[in-house]
């Protein structure tokens, strides 16, 4: 969540260092200096990347909280999880990283098809769907025919009728 000091917005964020040898075992020493401009926000990348999905792959993912990964270059690695709508969030499907400077989506058609291949693996383990059941004695109302209507009179007459879906009358 964004805070303020000293005047200028402030996140909280985790840092993932990626590519880094380390030994087995024994004292290891990391140093990290690295500078990069931050063109967007974790947030904002968890954004994109929830707009992504919807638009481009399918409503049954969901983008969770970014890590800023440091290897090559700085990413946001947004996880994207899996949901069901009769059991909510099923699991991880997967990550996408999403530049931090130029905000670029890291999106490919494996990438896709890995999601959709670990979805099709934890859909095979979830319980069936089940509709609700209604309360007894309430039915569903099925198969009415559409009625047609038909109005007649002028057009301020219809449009001051209160069965008219017009919100407004359109001026001369």
């Amino acid at each position: 969540m964004p805070r303020t000091i000293n005047g200028q917005n402030k996140m909280n964020t985790s840092i993932l260092l990626d590519d880094i040898d380390l030994p087995e075992t024994g004292l290891a020493e990391i140093q990290v200096s690295r500078s990069f401009t931050i063109g967007i926000s974790a947030e904002q990348a968890r954004r994109a990347v929830n707009r992504w999905l919807l638009m481009e792959v399918s409503m049954s993912f969901v983008a969770e909280t970014p890590t800023l990964a440091l290897a090559a270059s700085a990413v946001w690695r947004v996880p994207i999880a899996y949901t069901a709508s009769h059991v909510g969030r099923v699991g991880l499907a997967g990550t996408i990283n999403v530049d931090v400077t130029t905000a670029k989506i890291d999106d490919s058609a494996e990438l896709r098809e890995c999601l959709f291949d670990k979805a099709r693996k934890m859909a095979s383990k979830l319980p069936p769907f089940r509709p609700r059941e209604l309360p007894k004695g309430t039915e569903v109302v099925a198969d009415i025919p559409y009625t047609y209507v038909v109005s007649t009179g002028s057009p301020d007459e219809i449009i001051s009728s209160p069965y008219c879906i017009i919100c407004a009358k359109i001026s001369d």
